[in-house]
């Protein structure tokens, strides 16, 4: 693991860094003594600390001020006079930005100034997720433009709201959803790569030890709950400003905490995969990997199924899953079958090892290291 902007370092440097590893960490208050099924608390809530304890420990000032200016890049463009008096309705578009005078024209310059600097820092800080962390951000006003939608015929929405005036509002939210979806996927899987890769051992439980060290529960409702926070933010905003001279200052007042609260929490969604990563890696999707291999002309099925020996670089029969897991003969003499690394065969209950025999020169080598180059990414 390194941190963003740091130089890259090997697999066992990156783990020597760490101050303390989450199966250390101990949950404050234990579910599972009270009910069996409490035991999913304690797991997240012990992958929470472990994430708040390290961004504590680790983040250095430049992170702090980061998030201060996306706070202060929120707050500045949701308390202003215009937003309080409901401005003027009759004017619209540029008519309506040029009647904005004095000190509300000035804080909206200053708003979109910080929101620019903070962009920028995020770009700067976090290297290998520079392209979601932005279109979070773009997706976080989908779903505000979204809210206005659902308001701009439903003053009171949720309250009387019709199909027909949902129809706009729900497409646009179903398409924050799906990249949200989508992102959530492209940084499990590369998990999944990443510890396949670095962390393979023939012994099953060191491999699930990993695993379990690299788990994201805590990083997916991190994922959740900032998605719940920036709707509600998004939804009390629309809902403050769409009765113009109304008393929903309780709107406002959520739409302040729940939009300042959101922008540490999308820090943390950005900042803990490439902690977890490092800095050399992509984070992609099994699907935008073999479409990206098709462009650069390498046939899909190629990569799946080609393997040699690193020693003698003959031809192995090792592939990979639809899954991406790794699939090598069973190492029982007469036996047929082939296996996924670290599970039981069916046949013979004989385990398979992460560590292939080359039957051709006889060296031993991690069942990985038979795989083509364009496995490793």
């Amino acid at each position: 693991m390194s941190e963003g902007g740091a130089t890259p370092l090997s697999d066992d440097d990156e783990q020597l860094v760490l101050p303390f590893r989450l199966r250390d960490v101990e949950p404050l208050f234990s579910f599972s003594e009270i009910h069996p099924v409490g035991k999913s608390l304690d797991t997240i809530q012990v992958e929470l600390r472990f994430q708040s304890k390290l961004a504590v420990r680790e983040w250095r000032v430049e992170h702090w001020v980061t998030l201060g200016i996306g706070i202060l890049a929120f707050l500045l463009g949701s308390i202003s006079t215009e937003t309080l008096s409901g401005g003027d309705a009759t004017k619209t578009g540029v008519d309506g930005l040029n009647s904005i005078s004095g000190f509300g024209y000035f804080q909206m310059l200053i708003s979109l100034v910080l929101w620019g600097w903070f962009a920028m820092q995020i770009w700067r800080l976090f290297p290998i997720m520079r392209v979601h962390a932005l279109s979070l951000l773009f997706f976080w006003n989908i779903t505000v433009i979204a809210q206005i939608l659902f308001h701009k015929t439903q003053v009171n929405f949720p309250a009387g709201a019709s199909l027909g005036g949902m129809m706009e509002g729900t497409l646009a939210m179903l398409v924050v959803m799906f990249f949200i979806y989508y992102f959530g996927r492209a940084v499990s899987e590369t998990r999944d790569y990443h510890v396949e890769e670095y962390h393979v051992h023939e012994d099953v439980r060191l491999m699930e030890l990993e695993m379990a060290e690299h788990s994201l529960r805590g990083w997916g409702v991190v994922l959740t709950l900032w998605f719940v926070l920036i709707t509600l933010s998004a939804w009390s905003g629309a809902h403050f400003v769409a009765e113009r001279g109304a008393e929903r200052f309780g709107s406002l007042v959520t739409h302040l905490i729940s939009g300042s609260v959101s922008i540490p929490l999308f820090m943390v969604l950005i900042w803990y995969p490439q902690r977890m990563l490092g800095t050399g890696t992509q984070v992609l999707t099994r699907a935008a990997i073999n479409a990206q291999l098709e462009l650069d002309g390498i046939p899909v099925d190629v990569k799946m199924n080609e393997s040699q020996c690193p020693e003698c670089e003959e031809s192995v029969d090792i592939t990979r899953n639809d899954d991406g897991a790794i699939v090598v003969p069973c190492i029982t003499e007469g036996c047929s079958t082939k296996n996924v690394v670290g599970t039981t065969c069916n046949l013979c209950s004989q385990m398979t090892p992460a560590r292939f025999d080359c039957p051709h020169c006889g060296v031993n080598a991690p069942a990985l290291d038979y795989l083509s180059d364009v496995e490793a990414w």
